[in-house]
């Protein structure tokens, strides 16, 4: 099938793909999270969380998902750097219970710019797929109301490290 869409391109890239071993290919079911589900959502149990796209998968329309997988991991060493350094002083070391909270902390710190991520993404994306005018007067409307300022997605600042 690859080999039939691979049609016209440079003899090297098809030999890369006729070569390639078949045993060692993986497909991974792609989720998309609608922003509900990022609001709703569970993105811890015990001591382990999600970020990056395993916690807010979007579509690529307003091209924020790498630049909020860094936010992510800013955000979560902020959180983790916080609440060790808060209590460091202990003797006895709750360690996981420590890590839960800084967990906790860092969802609750990204859940609302993510689910504003996720809305922008879809209203956009669904913009550029829709041929329907009424649609697309629709998603422009939402738009206008729901981000005033055009770029203010981009111009988030997560804070320092």
């Amino acid at each position: 099938m690859t080999l039939e869409t691979m049609k016209g391109f440079p003899k090297k890239m098809i030999d890369v793909v006729q070569n390639c071993d078949l045993s060692t290919l993986t497909f991974s079911h792609l989720c998309y999270r609608a922003p509900w589900d990022i609001l709703l959502g569970q993105f811890r149990k015990g001591t382990v969380t999600v970020a990056g796209d395993s916690m807010h998968v979007m579509t690529p329309s307003i091209c924020q998902g790498g630049s909020a997988g860094i936010e992510d991991a800013v955000v979560l060493a902020r959180c983790m750097a916080r609440k060790f350094h808060a209590n460091n002083d202990h003797k006895i070391f709750k360690g996981q219970k420590i890590i839960e909270e800084a967990m906790d902390e860092y969802v609750n710190a990204r859940r609302m710019r993510l689910v504003k991520l996720s809305t922008q993404s879809l209203l956009v994306g669904s913009l550029l797929d829709s041929s329907s005018l009424l649609v697309k007067l629709i998603i422009l409307v939402l738009l206008g109301a729901l981000f005033r300022e055009k770029f203010a997605h981009a111009r988030y600042n997560c804070g320092c490290l």
